[in-house]
């Protein structure tokens, strides 16, 4: 094999490192260091089709591979990451759980039957309606508003300690079925 031609496949797949960030009409870009050479702004591989979009920030410094199908360092794609000494798997990966882990220490674990969410602040879900089905429901928490600041919660079913009847003055919009 020639000289040229084996200089042509070492630079089909080359690793290098992030020097240089920035983003033009939504396409992700960057510059890589391959060997103290930088190259020119390339694209970012991330999933996108018009069922899903995952964007997944890239940071300077950080390890990847370089896929240029002809050969020429200055044009391809840019495939993230690859774990090296300075950014390490989460602790708890293997081969059965898949981790998902952030730099501000939220993390996601599952196992392919349970899944485990960690969040150290807080968690916000809006949506139209939230329905929740589950043999047994634990909350552990030293305050539960249900209604945003509103009086404390008596149902329908609530027998009144002083008249020994169902409450006259429940909640309209908290329900418990036995």
């Amino acid at each position: 094999m020639n000289q040229e031609l084996k200089r042509q496949i070492n630079n089909l797949i080359q690793i290098g490192t992030i020097t240089e960030i920035k983003s033009t009409d939504g396409l992700a870009l960057a510059r890589v260091n391959i060997l103290g050479r930088v190259t020119d702004f390339l694209p970012v591989f991330l999933w996108a089709n018009d069922f899903v979009k995952v964007w997944i920030p890239i940071r300077v410094n950080q390890q990847v591979a370089v896929l240029s199908p002809f050969g020429n360092g200055d044009s391809g794609f840019i495939l993230p990451s690859i774990y090296n000494k300075s950014c390490k798997e989460p602790s708890d990966a293997n081969d059965k759980n898949v981790v998902i882990e952030f730099a501000k220490g939220v993390k996601i674990v599952c196992d392919g039957e349970n899944i485990n969410i960690k969040v150290p602040k807080d968690v916000n879900l809006t949506c139209d309606n939230a329905n929740v089905k589950a043999n047994t429901v634990k909350v552990d928490s030293p305050s539960i508003d249900m209604g945003l600041g509103g009086k404390g919660v008596v149902t329908g079913e609530c027998i009144c300690a002083f008249t020994g009847q169902p409450h006259h003055d429940f909640s309209a919009n908290t329900r418990s079925k036995k």
